[in-house]
This record gives structure tokens, sequence and C-alpha cells, in this order.
């Protein structure tokens, strides 16, 4: 018998004559009539939030997530590699297959917890121009949140159930691509921390997506642009100020928020444009300057810059903000660095499950 082979709903024998072929072309014609109001794919008893482009479920019904009855530690995996430019607010590279660092002969795997100086944990500790991470320590330790920081794709391979929520601090480009096993003779599996990501979300885990989250994965990976909620990096125009406004304060990451705040970014444009998920802020385009960017259409008078979803069993949560090292400190005079983190720290607790998640704008009177 020959080997079989899959295409669409149809399975063919490799090699298999043209009257056999017509034959099962003929039964599955014969069947379409009943299947002529199935969703794309021609697959019955889809839900209607299913997505064919990504192949996942996804959206604001909470149906979505799939609860598999983990129980996780209040704690968290921020992720800053750097395939790329590096946003200046990471500070000084952590990553043990960069350049700069290849006499220190890190081990792995690496990350730092609580003691982030201990020389026994991490050879490499965390200093003052690491400014984001630090704030992230800051921040959600403050509210009762382990957080370790890596660098380490070989984190994201082995990422099983040990956080609420992973946090995609602003990487670059081909982040998930182990490099250093490609330069090994014979080196596979080299986009398994991929793989790994997709298990940890599809199993009820977290994610939540930090300015340039969106410049990373972009080369083809489908399944990461719909957990940024069909949602993509195109450009952005000048470093400016600009009005933040919330579009939906009902959610536990802007009710504690002024509808409007003074705020100063890169203000990123998308393509695709977000759809079918709860968008929580935009920015309003009237106040920037020096417009959205000079070869961008622009987003027209909608222009989203956080919004959240369920997403193949898990949350994601994401903002485009978060360029500037001034946004992340403690105490910063910088405009609107008070209500950024009030955003993002609510929304990282909203992924990890400790408060409502994804509260819809309104208010649905069907329940």
């Amino acid at each position: 018998m020959g080997r079989r082979s899959k295409i669409g709903r149809r399975t063919f024998l490799a090699g298999a004559s043209l009257t056999t072929a017509g034959v099962l072309a003929a039964e599955a014609a014969s069947a379409a009539p009943a299947q002529a109001q199935d969703p794309p794919f021609g697959v019955p008893g889809l839900q209607k939030d299913y997505d064919p482009a990504y192949g996942v479920r996804r959206g604001t019904n909470p149906d979505i997530y799939s609860d598999w009855g983990i129980q996780r530690a209040d704690r968290v995996l921020v992720y800053s590699r750097t395939a790329g430019p590096r946003h200046a607010h990471l500070g000084r590279n952590l990553d043990p297959d960069n350049n700069s660092n290849a006499a220190l002969s890190l081990p792995r795997p690496y990350r730092i917890t609580h003691d982030h100086t201990n020389p026994a944990v991490w050879p490499l500790p965390l200093i003052s121009n690491n400014v984001s991470q630090l704030g992230l320590i800051r921040m959600l330790e403050a509210e009762g949140i382990e957080v370790h920081i890596t660098e380490d794709v070989r984190a994201i391979q082995s990422l099983a159930n040990s956080y609420k929520a992973v946090i995609f601090n602003s990487p670059t480009r081909d982040t998930l691509w182990d490099h250093a096993r490609g330069r090994t003779t014979g080196g596979t599996r080299l986009d398994q921390a991929r793989e790994q990501l997709r298990k940890y979300i599809q199993g009820g885990g977290g994610f939540v997506g930090i300015h340039n989250a969106f410049g990373t994965e972009y080369n083809g990976w489908r399944w990461y642009e719909g957990l940024l909620g069909n949602a993509n990096y195109y450009n952005h125009g000048a470093n400016q100020n600009g009005d933040v406004v919330i579009v939906n304060n009902r959610d536990e990451s802007t009710k504690n928020l002024p509808q409007r705040w003074a705020f100063r970014d890169e203000w990123y444009n998308l393509v695709p444009f977000p759809t079918n998920v709860n968008f929580l802020a935009t920015v309003d385009t009237s106040t920037l300057l020096q417009g959205p960017g000079s070869t961008h259409p622009g987003h027209g008078d909608f222009h989203p810059v956080s919004w959240c979803q369920y997403y193949d069993g898990g949350r994601s949560w994401v903002t485009t903000l978060g360029h500037d090292s001034n946004q992340y400190r403690e105490n910063s005079a910088f405009p609107g660095a008070a209500e950024f983190q009030e955003h993002i720290v609510q929304g990282i607790k909203s992924a990890m499950g400790l408060i409502p998640f994804c509260t819809p704008a309104t208010v649905n009177p069907n329940g």
C-alpha cells in the first residue's frame, strides 16, 4: 500500500490512480451541500471564534481559555533577548551568545532570581542601565510576584508550568531561534523555543508583550502574529509627545487610569491591524505634531496601543508602549510614567490570572 498523505480533509494514497482519485473527489462533492455553511477549511462544528489564518481559537470569549487545573506559583519570566538592535531601556546585553559576552563563559541555563547579584545563581548581575528589567522587578515584587529575568533562549525551550506569565520585554527579531545550536555540527531543533512557547500558551499560560514584542518573530511565524492579536510591526514615526486615550475603563489594567494622559513614545504602526480583540487604549494621532509615520497610511481616528485577547488556550495582554528608559524608573518625572507603570502591572496581573482578565468595555445584556 502506498504512503498516505493528507490534503485538506481528504486522504489520498501517494501514487493512487486517477480513477481512485476521481471516485474520492465525487464522494467529497456529494457531501458538499451538507457542509456549505461550515466555516473556512470545511471542518464541521468549529466554534465561531476559530481563526483559520492561525489555526486557533482566539478573541474575547472566555471559553477559549484552557484551564488545565495547573497550580503555578505567583512567578513570571521576563524575556528580553535581542538578536538585532537593542532598546536602550534594556541596558547591558545579557545574552551569553552575544559577541560582547563571548569571554565570560556563562553557564546555562541562567536566570536572575531574588538575589540578583548572587554569583552562585548567575555570574552577570543586572546593573543600573538594565532599567526596564530592574523596573519590572521592583513593580512586580511589590505585588508579591517573583520575577525571573533571562535572555537565554534555552529558558524558553524548557518553559513548562513554572510561571503564570511570560513577559516579552522588547526582544528583537529572531529571538526564539537558537543560534548557538545552529553553529553546532549537526545541530537540530533550532526553533524548539517556539514549540515550547506554544505548548505553554495552549496549557493556559499567560503572555504579556511590551513595546518591541512587536518587533520580534515577524519573519514568517504566523502563530506569534496571532498571539499579538492579528497584528504585527510595520514601522513607527518620530519619538514624540502624544496623548494616550483609554477606550475601555472597565478592564483591570485601565480602570484606575485617567481617560486621557500625556506620554511620549515611538507610536508603532501596525500591519495587519489587530482584530477580534478587546481594545484598551489608543493614541490620539491629532496630538502627534510630526504625524504617525511618513510611509504608513496611518490608522485613521483609531490607533490602538494596548489590547488583550484569549488565544489558543491562553491569555495575551499586549502594548506597543514602553520605548523610553524613564518610563520604568521609580518616581520618574517622565510624563505618563506613573500611568504606564500602573497599566502594565495590572495587565501582567490579569494575564497571570490574579485579577479578572480582559474585561469588555460594555456590559453584555445577555450575560
